[in-house]
C-alpha cells in the first residue's frame, strides 16, 4: 500500500471520522481508523461499533491496499503538518508499520490488520429521502437542546424522528422542556417508521449538514444513515418506545405572554447570577403590561428586572422557571418576540415564535 495525497485533502476527510472513535477503548481496533486505497482513491472508515462513518477522498495511488493506524495519532499528525504539505503514505515492515512523509518530516506508526476491522453494514430500505444540509441544522439544533442527558432513561437521550400529521417531525424531552419541530414531509419518506437517533450520532450528522448542501437519508427500524458526496454516516438508532410527547403539549393554555425576545434574553442572564446555584430558578411576575423577573439565594441575595411586555389577561401571575431553559429558547426564536401561552402558575408553558409557526417548545414551571 502507497499513496500520496494533499494535506488539506487528507484533513478534511479524517475531519469527517476521527471524532467517532473513543480516546479510550479496551478495544484496539476500534482506536483506529480503517484507510483504503484503489484507483484514484483513499476511503477512510471508524466506527466505534453503533455508528460509523466512512469519507472518501482523491488520492494518487501507486499501491493498492487497506490497513489500520491510529486514528488521533494519524488526524494530529496531519493536522500539524504545513497546509501547502503533499503527504506520502506508504505501509513497511510487512505491514506493520505505515511510514508518513511530508517534507523533512517522518513519523512511523503501528498498524493493525485491517482483516480485523468490523464490518460496516449498510442500510436496506426503502425508505429514502432527501434534506438540504440547512434544514437539518434547523431541525437538530432546534430539538437537540431538550434531549436527556440522563442515561437511566435511554429512550430519552436524542431526537425522535417521525412521521405525524402529514409532517416529517423532530421532537426531543428530558421531562423538563420538550421541543417540537417540524416540515413538510420530503417525497420518498411516505412510510418512514419512527426512529430515536443518539445524541452522539445528532452532533455527527450536525457535522455533515453544516458542509453539505443535500444529504440522502435511509431510514430502517433499526439503522439510519445520512450520505454526502464526500462522507457517509450510519447509526444503530436507540432501542426504545419515545413517550407519547403529546399528551404533555398543553391545550388550553389561553393566558398569552408577548416579551421582546432580545431584552428577555438579556435580563434573565443577567437576574440569574443570583439565583441558587442548584436551582438556576427565576421568577416571572406579569401583570397587564409590565413583566418583572427576579431571582435570589442563600445568602440573602436578590436581582430583579423590569421589562414591558403585552399581556391578555387581568390580575397577576406568578411562575417560576429554570433560568438557563428559557435562555436555551430564547436562543433559538428567529423573530423579535417571544410568545408564552400560559394557564396558571403550576402548569406547563408553551413558548413559540410568532414568526416560526413550525416549532414549539413546553417549559414545565418550577416551585419557587
Amino acid at each position: 500500500m502507497k499513496f500520496s495525497i494533499a494535506r488539506e485533502t487528507l484533513l478534511n476527510n479524517l475531519n469527517y471520522v476521527q471524532s467517532v472513535v473513543e480516546k479510550r477503548n479496551s478495544i484496539a481496533i476500534l482506536s483506529n481508523v480503517k484507510l483504503e486505497v484503489e484507483g484514484n482513491s483513499l476511503v477512510s472508515t471508524a466506527t466505534d461499533n453503533h455508528m460509523s462513518i466512512e469519507a472518501k477522498s482523491e488520492a494518487f495511488v501507486d499501491v493498492a491496499g487497506a490497513t489500520t493506524v491510529s486514528a488521533h495519532k494519524l488526524f494530529e499528525i496531519v493536522k500539524r503538518l504545513p497546509s501547502e504539505a503533499m503527504i506520502s503514505l506508504e505501509l513497511k515492515d510487512d505491514g506493520s508499520r505505515m511510514q508518513i512523509t511530508a517534507g523533512k518530516s517522518k513519523f512511523s506508526l503501528a498498524c493493525l490488520d485491517a482483516d480485523a476491522f468490523p464490518d460496516v453494514a449498510s442500510v436496506s430500505s426503502s425508505v429514502n429521502f432527501k434534506l438540504t444540509g440547512s434544514q437539518v441544522t434547523r431541525l437538530l439544533k432546534k430539538a437537540k437542546f431538550a434531549a436527556s442527558q440522563d442515561d437511566t432513561r435511554q429512550y430519552l437521550n436524542g431526537i425522535f424522528m417521525h412521521l405525524k400529521d402529514d409532517k416529517l417531525r423532530f421532537v426531543a424531552t428530558d421531562g423538563h422542556r420538550l421541543a417540537r419541530i417540524e416540515q413538510d414531509i420530503p417525497a420518498g419518506a411516505e412510510g418512514m417508521p419512527g426512529v430515536i437517533i443518539p445524541r452522539k450520532t445528532i452532533d455527527e450528522i450536525a457535522k455533515l449538514a453544516d458542509k453539505s448542501k443535500d444529504l440522502e437519508v435511509t431510514v430502517a427500524e433499526n439503522k439510519i444513515q445520512f450520505a454526502t458526496e464526500e462522507a457517509t454516516l450510519t447509526s444503530n438508532v436507540i432501542d426504545g418506545t419515545f413517550p407519547d410527547y403529546e399528551r404533555v403539549i398543553p391545550t388550553g393554555n389561553t393566558l398569552e405572554m408577548d416579551v421582546p425576545r432580545q431584552s428577555l434574553m438579556s435580563a434573565v442572564d443577567r437576574v440569574a447570577i443570583l439565583s441558587h446555584e442548584k436551582s438556576r430558578s427565576v421568577r416571572f411576575s406579569i401583570n397587564t403590561n409590565n413583566l418583572v423577573i427576579s431571582a435570589n439565594n442563600p445568602d440573602q441575595e436578590n436581582a430583579q428586572e423590569e421589562l414591558k411586555i403585552t399581556f391578555d389577561a387581568e390580575g397577576d401571575l406568578n411562575v417560576g422557571f429554570n433560568a438557563k431553559y428559557v435562555s436555551d429558547i430564547t436562543n433559538l426564536i428567529e423573530g423579535d418576540d417571544i410568545q408564552f401561552l400560559m394557564k396558571d402558575g403550576n402548569s406547563p408553558v408553551v413558548v413559540q415564535d410568532p414568526q416560526d409557526v413550525s416549532s414549539l417548545f413546553v417549559l414545565m414551571p418550577m416551585r419557587i
